[in-house]
């Protein structure tokens, strides 16, 4: 409701201030004119920099094309990014649904540096399950307050500092709006729709123009049983497929037989999606493939405010921005038990093995229907800005920002210690074990087996399975707070030239904070595990100096070095770039540059569970891992390298080429799982005892393995190059303006080592399971042709996706195929201020290539909704 009064409220403020400015067209053109000429600098302290930096823009007109209606959505939209994990669901990306983020170059989620006007923003309250940190670009501004998105695809630590390693995405807003607009979209796929309403408008308030926008965005689930190319029994129920020995009925390791048995009531009908391999498999396998959704429903609205007003001979501004999102996943109806071993009494009223059996399965099946995950995330984000000129020409300019993320994540789980008490005939809230009598009156049994639901065994009452289930219940908050102070000018000049220099210095501090349920930190939980709650932060002060020479009229330099500390540690980042106009219509360009990325207060500091598959003693178990922070852990450093050239053949034609090279070093990664009980166990075969691996490992009195100890490390490196290619073209035709664009990145290498002593893997053209990589076609490209006159606009644009390999395990076909889609969209304007928009996503309704993960496809690359159609409607006032 709060939410809803805000953005009324908002659109409220876009009619007043058409009433109160009330612009004659004359008016509007000049103010529209004055934004286009509006100076924003991304990569360089100083204005100019994109003739130097290799820098692509994505404007407005091809994100309405692209039916971009979140920003999640813009990242297919450039070449050079390639694993980001914007379309994450439960089976995939568990603790990040309705986030999404830049990953230039594939360098990882947190090595593309996110501005908005010039200004960094917090990172997310979730990290991605290789606890890797990442800026939330869902929790930016609302899509109408995006004038452009810039994209510095080179490393810029000497310019900006930690996290610019692979490159610099900078989202340009929207101010001095002339005319108030509200918009509304509607779209919709099969199975799925999506709606956005927003507004935005601008008017003089205090001796300033005030700018104020908001959206309200929500999307329906799209689940996975709308899409046959998802279905499990489509592949003939393959090992790849989304199937698993964890069932309801489950199956039972009987030690009398040492082995396990599938439980007698698997196979009847009763149990659709239940079934055995063949008529001797040992465990009764579920068929979960209709449980997830491939997009989560979501729900988010934000807010966003501009203010701006000379102050003397100074220029004021202020900014704000807030969002709100909620995210409903869908998951299995319980998740599998993976992180204890329980044991049904051989006295169970309903054990049919008559003897003491281990249960592997999971609390409820298919019958029970899905469950759901729900993810609360609120942003907000306050900056101030305050910028003049000295006497002698030179600006100057201070900022402060301050931004935080909350989440709330509630995940349903099994309770262990719940569910073994009703096992033993404890079970339900009223009972005390201490003083009760197994399986009478308050204390009952929980009947884990197909008998409870045919009806032929104790029945489970819906109050006890509650009482069996709890929730991770986390509570968390990222937050980041930066004052900077710079001054710019020209330092020297002579008949030949010039010479440009910048100077500031910034400070940063940012926290990070994981509060779990009790359940969590006592880790009780069948899944979820164990994880401890925890609390850090980091601060960091920098200096920096940039100089652009001007050398004559067709010679342009660039000096940048950036000496940054945090927590005590420091680093030293330069760059050096230089352009050459050979010819009026040809540009060469050079840039090297060395940069760095501090470690992650969550990496310092946090701590995340999991339960991997590993091979222990002669078998593939789950195990319990904690990977807990490490304050010694060293920065990640970078050295990249980049040639360019420019040429402008014929007046409205460009073409770009740049060649690009990084090497990346010391990247904190989890230690492995596998590597440690590797150790552990040779450490044994050799006679050793109390070796750091072997104290490291929790066994049971048994032997079973039921803990292991990682921790955030330095260990691997990446060494990636490739090309981008840029065409551009337009000319008057039919009464109109025709334009016709390329962007196309080729990677030609991506090797990966582990660690020091490891060999290279090549990584590119691989979805990179096996190793710290994401999904790596090895060419993409981007087309766009468009026509504009009069009243009427269409645009279309063409995406490209080599195919690449699969290198998951244990399937049987490793190729992805390539995939090219088409978008278009029309616009026609309707009077004077009413425009109408019908556009198409994925004309030709492809889906996704046939990919042997667990939903027959890649999330990370491909986009699973198939054709969409949508309709929107802006009035101007």
């Amino acid at each position: 409701m709060a939410q809803r009064r805000l953005l009324m409220a908002t659109v409220s403020g876009a009619w007043l201030a058409a009433a109160a400015s009330a612009p004659t067209q004359a008016q509007d053109g000049a103010q529209d004119q004055a934004q286009v000429e509006d100076v924003v600098v991304t990569g360089s302290r100083i204005a100019g920099g994109d003739r130097i930096a290799p820098v692509e823009t994505v404007g407005r007109n091809v994100m309405d094309a692209a039916g971009v209606a979140d920003a999640s959505q813009l990242v297919r939209l450039v070449t050079a990014n390639a694993g980001s994990e914007a379309q994450v669901d439960q089976l995939n990306q568990p603790q990040s649904s309705g986030t999404a983020q830049f990953n230039l170059r594939n360098l990882g989620l947190g090595s593309t540096l996110v501005l908005v006007d010039g200004q960094r923003w917090t990172t997310s309250a979730v990290v991605a399950t290789d606890g890797a940190a990442f800026v939330d670009i869902n929790s930016l501004v609302p899509m109408i307050a995006l004038q452009r998105v810039e994209v510095v695809k080179d490393g810029a630590s000497a310019v900006y500092g930690s996290d610019a390693v692979a490159g610099v995405v900078n989202f340009i807003t929207r101010h001095d709006v002339g005319r108030p607009e509200v918009s509304a979209k509607y779209a919709v796929a099969d199975g799925s729709e999506e709606s956005v309403i927003q507004a935005i408008g601008g008017l003089d308030l205090l001796g300033g123009n005030l700018t104020l926008a908001a959206s309200h965005f929500h999307r329906s689930a799209l689940g996975s049983d709308e899409r046959d190319f998802t279905q499990a029994e489509r592949y003939g129920r393959a090992a790849w497929t989304a199937v698993t020995s964890y069932g309801q009925p489950g199956a039972y390791f009987r030690p009398s037989g040492n082995g396990f048995s599938p439980d007698p009531a698997c196979g009847d009908p009763a149990f659709a999606s239940a079934y055995l391999n063949t008529p001797s498999d040992a465990f009764c396998r579920l068929d979960y493939s209709d449980f997830f959704d491939l997009a989560p429903e979501e729900t988010r609205t934000q807010a966003f405010a501009d203010w701006r007003r000379p102050v003397g001979q100074m220029n004021l501004s202020l900014q704000g921005a807030w969002s709100s999102t909620r995210t409903r996943a869908r998951q299995t109806p319980s998740l599998p038990i993976l992180a204890q071993s329980l044991m049904v009494p051989a006295s169970h009223p309903d054990n049919p093995f008559g003897e003491a059996v281990l249960f592997r399965g999971r609390l409820l099946g298919a019958e029970a229907g899905a469950s759901a995950a729900d993810f609360e995330y609120e942003t907000w984000r306050l900056s101030a800005g305050l910028d003049g000129q000295f006497a002698n020409g030179w600006t100057w300019t201070l900022a402060a920002t301050s931004s935080r993320q909350h989440v709330a994540y509630d995940k349903p789980d099994t309770i262990g210690s719940a569910l073994q008490r009703a096992l033993n005939g404890f079970g339900g809230a009223g009972c005390d074990p201490a003083t009760g009598t197994a399986g009478v009156g308050a204390c009952q049994y929980f009947n884990p087996f197909g008998s409870a639901w045919l009806g032929t065994g104790t029945a489970n009452g819906a109050a006890l399975i509650d009482s069996l289930i709890g929730y991770t219940g986390l509570r968390g908050a990222a937050s980041l707070t930066t004052a900077d102070a710079a001054t710019s000018g020209q330092a020297l000049a002579w008949g030949g030239g010039a010479i440009d220099l910048a100077l500031g210095v910034q400070y940063r501090r940012s926290g990070f904070r994981h509060d779990w349920s009790d359940l969590v930190n006592a880790g009780d939980l069948l899944t979820a595990g164990y994880s401890p709650d925890f609390e850090g932060d980091q601060e960091a002060l920098a200096a920096f100096a940039e100089a652009r020479l001007h050398l004559g009229e067709r010679i342009e330099g660039q000096l940048a070095g950036r000496y940054e500390s945090y927590n005590g540690e420091g680093r030293f980042s330069p760059k050096a770039a230089i352009r050459w106009d050979a010819t009026d219509r040809l540009a060469l360009r050079v840039s090297w540059g060395q940069g760095f990325r501090a470690p992650s207060v969550y990496a310092q500091s946090g701590a995340q569970a999991s339960q991997p598959s590993v091979f222990d003693r002669g078998a593939f178990v789950f195990v319990n891992t904690l990977t807990s922070g490490d304050a010694g852990l060293k920065p990640e450093k970078s050295e990249s390298l980049s040639l360019g050239a420019l040429w402008r053949p014929l007046d409205g034609l460009e073409f770009s080429l740049d060649a690009w090279r990084f090497d990346y070093a010391d990247q904190v990664i989890k230690e492995s799982a596998q590597g440690l009980i590797d150790q552990a166990a040779a450490d044994t075969a050799a006679g050793r005892t109390g070796t750091p691996a072997q104290a490291r490992i929790t066994r049971s009195p048994s032997g079973a393995l039921t803990f292991v100890q990682l921790y955030f490390v330095n260990a691997s490196s990446i060494e990636t190059q490739g090309l981008d290619l840029a065409a551009r073209y337009g000319r008057d035709l039919w009464g109109g303006r025709a334009t016709a664009s390329a962007t196309w990145t080729y990677v030609d290498r991506y090797d990966i080592r582990l660690n020091d002593g490891a060999a290279r893997t090549s990584g590119v053209g691989s979805t990179n399971l096996s190793n710290i990589g994401r999904s790596l076609p090895r060419n993409r490209g981007e087309f766009a042709l468009g026509w504009s006159g009069g009243t009427s606009a269409l645009t279309a644009l063409v995406h490209y996706t080599d195919g690449y390999r699969n290198d998951r395990s244990g399937i049987t076909d490793t190729t992805i195929a390539s995939q090219t889609t088409a978008d278009m969209l029309y616009s026609r304007t309707l009077g004077a201020d009413i425009d109408l928009a019908l556009g198409v996503v994925n004309v030709f309704d492809k889906a996704p290539p046939l990919a042997q993960f667990a939903l027959g496809y890649d999330p990370v690359v491909a986009d699973p909704r198939g054709r969409v159609f949508s309709v929107a409607l802006t009035k101007r006032f």
